[in-house]
């Protein structure tokens, strides 16, 4: 099924006089903030094309760079996207703060400004960064995204359009909602992909009443990340070509002409998790979510993986047994972290089979817990 590089085939000679902005460039461009170039943090910035002739590309670590990398190549050799001029970028990673925040400028062919923040990138510091949006009202990232924002804002007085995937989806709504009314005033869209919910102070915020009807969120069917957290009420799902957590890589959405393939609801296998996200934090209070998110990060720190992603495709199925025993939690915050384990390894390989078995496991552990007995430890079948 087609793509976003078979988009860039159909619509990158188009400039966009003859066929304006859609949804499919707000996602082309969210995928555009994950890569790092030279030179773009001067306030003037290089052309997409002037930075793929320049060689300014900088190789990283990020998720499937080498995808992101050849969308980005056939972006500067397309008339769509080449002439987009990017500046003012910033990637800021503080271990001390646990801020993981990056965002770039770019100015558009058709007079807008684009204001893209940053997903989630491998480390642990960012991904920390997500789970502590359950317990802290504000995250080190959602503020810098405002004061981002603001200062854009500032440079001129164009329209201005905001987007992001994963955490940058949230960014962008969040820096929506709490930037200064006359900011507000001049966005055109947010457009959030796949991106975490938010605090639910900020929905009921006056911020976010004003520029709710501008939010455009998409997730994938199997949506994971997207179903963090309270949501926004009004949302597209996205058909992709991946299955599980795969499916949160932009470049497996399923794109039909300027719009998305898209389905009525999310699937049966994103409707568990996000059942048992949302329980968690039913169960639980601020207080005890930050001792959970502490004690999850540090089982995972001890797994010795370079990255989230490593810990969660090798060697994740090392702690449950580790969490179970871990002595800083109540019994019902170990049994939310067992659960919260069992959830990852049923994201990473996309088996709902493995989630059924981790829940009769579960139930079993439960019952015997209510009888005063020690569960058995589950069989490891490697």
């Amino acid at each position: 099924m087609a793509n976003l590089m078979d988009y860039l085939v159909w619509r990158g000679e188009f400039g966009m006089d003859l066929a304006p902005w859609n949804e499919v460039d707000a996602l082309m461009m969210s995928n555009l903030c994950y890569l790092n170039f030279h030179g773009i943090d001067d306030p003037r910035g290089w052309t997409v094309a002037e930075a793929k002739r320049l060689d300014l590309l900088q190789e990283t670590t990020v998720a499937n760079f080498e995808g992101r990398k050849a969308q980005f190549e056939a972006m500067a050799e397309s008339h769509r996207f080449g002439g987009v001029r990017m500046h003012h970028f910033i990637a800021v990673t503080d271990e001390k703060q646990e801020l993981q925040f990056s965002a770039t400028c770019y100015d558009l062919p058709d007079g807008t400004l684009c204001v893209g923040f940053r997903g989630t990138d491998g480390t642990f510091v960012g991904w920390r960064e997500d789970f502590n949006m359950s317990w802290q009202s504000v995250v080190p990232a959602q503020e810098a995204a405002v004061f981002y924002l603001e200062r854009a804002a500032e440079m001129d007085d164009r329209p201005i359009r905001l987007v992001g995937h994963s955490k940058g989806g949230n960014l962008a709504a969040y820096a929506a909602a709490c930037c200064r009314p006359e900011v507000q005033e001049r966005l055109k869209e947010v457009y959030s992909f796949d991106g975490p919910g938010m605090d639910p102070e900020v929905f009921q915020s006056e911020g976010y009443q004003r520029i709710v009807e501008k939010i455009r969120s998409f997730v994938p069917q199997t949506s994971i990340v997207g179903m963090m957290m309270e949501y926004h009420r009004k949302y597209t799902v996205v058909k992709s070509d991946a299955s599980g957590i795969n499916q949160h890589d932009p470049l497996t959405w399923r794109v039909y002409g300027p719009r998305f393939e898209t389905t009525e609801k999310i699937d049966a296998n994103a409707e568990v998790i996000s059942d048992t996200l949302h329980g968690l934090l039913r169960e639980t209070d601020r207080e005890e979510r930050s001792v959970m998110v502490d004690t999850l990060f540090s089982l995972l720190e001890s797994t010795k993986a370079s990255n989230f992603n490593e810990a969660l495709t090798e060697r994740l199925r090392t702690l449950t047994g580790m969490a179970k025993g871990t002595r800083e939690l109540s019994a019902n915050s170990r049994k939310a972290i067992t659960r919260l384990v069992g959830l990852f390894l049923s994201l990473g390989f996309g088996s709902v089979v493995e989630r059924y078995q981790q829940k009769r496991a579960e139930a079993k552990q439960e019952s015997s817990e209510q009888k005063g007995e020690s569960a058995p430890e589950p069989e490891n079948k490697g």
